[in-house]
């Protein structure tokens, strides 16, 4: 008869009490010179690499969707106060592979996604506006350019034709610069990054290139760059290459030599 006159006058059982969730702080967004610098210690060869080269691409897509139109200015700055002359090209590498590993996450790559697991660091957010990362990746231009800033030009050798043969497409693979110092081609598996301020080309897309032969006219083979991307080479960037070798490659029609970097 108890237990019915209790429930009779609504008195419920007692519940389970439920532990207490804790609330998940949401990190601080990463400042400019934060981002700088875990790029710069990105270095390609540099212990743990890779999984910096991961983490540095998810933070550097993250900043990238708050716009900061002053960020080359501060860039600049920050590059010439924390990176010495010496480390140029190592700095060069290390936003290169930023680069291509940003660009393989926005594909939706499984490599690229593990990579950044691995790293420990989640994304911010489910979607990224392809027009602000390319906008973030020119405020960080500076990360490219000053490798053209700290390298001395001279003037351009001729050289007659070499072993056209040895023109292929995995000869180009490295970091080229031009004997004026005011063109970087950097190409990898990803394609071909082209850094040419008088153009406005700063790097920030990686496109696709190809060696055409063209001896049945007569001709040295053509570099083409697909900067366009229009999927067919039409109307290319293109170098007409007298010779390549293991230091330089050589265009005699444009009077013009790169030498190879790394």
């Amino acid at each position: 008869m108890t237990a019915l006159l209790l429930t009779g006058c609504g008195q419920q059982p007692p519940q389970p009490t439920q532990p207490e969730q804790p609330i998940a702080e949401e990190q601080p967004a990463l400042t400019l010179a934060e981002l700088l610098a875990d790029i710069y210690g990105a270095a390609p060869g540099t212990a743990g690499s890779s999984l910096k080269a991961a983490r540095a691409a998810g933070e550097f897509l993250d900043w990238s969707q708050q716009p900061d139109t002053e960020s080359e200015d501060a860039v600049r700055q920050w590059v010439e106060e924390n990176v010495p002359a010496e480390n140029a090209l190592e700095l060069v590498l290390a936003w290169n592979e930023v680069l291509n590993q940003a660009d393989a996450l926005l594909r939706g790559d499984e490599t690229a996604a593990g990579g950044l697991s691995d790293a420990g660091y989640a994304m911010r957010q489910d979607s990224y506006d392809a027009e602000l990362v390319t906008q973030a990746a020119l405020e960080l231009s500076p990360l490219f350019t000053q490798l053209l800033d700290r390298t001395e030009r001279t003037p351009y050798q001729g050289e007659g034709p070499g072993d056209y043969s040895e023109v292929t497409e995995a000869a180009f693979d490295g970091v080229w610069v031009n004997d004026g110092a005011d063109t970087l081609l950097l190409f990898s598996g990803e394609g071909c990054r082209v850094v040419d301020p008088a153009l406005d080309w700063y790097g920030e897309t990686a496109y696709a290139f190809r060696v055409r032969d063209r001896s049945s006219m007569g001709y040295c083979p053509a570099l083409e760059i697909d900067f366009r991307e229009s999927g067919n080479f039409d109307a290319p960037l293109a170098y007409y290459v007298s010779g390549i070798d293991s230091t330089h490659f050589w265009c005699s029609t444009g009077s013009e030599s790169f030498q190879k970097l790394i």
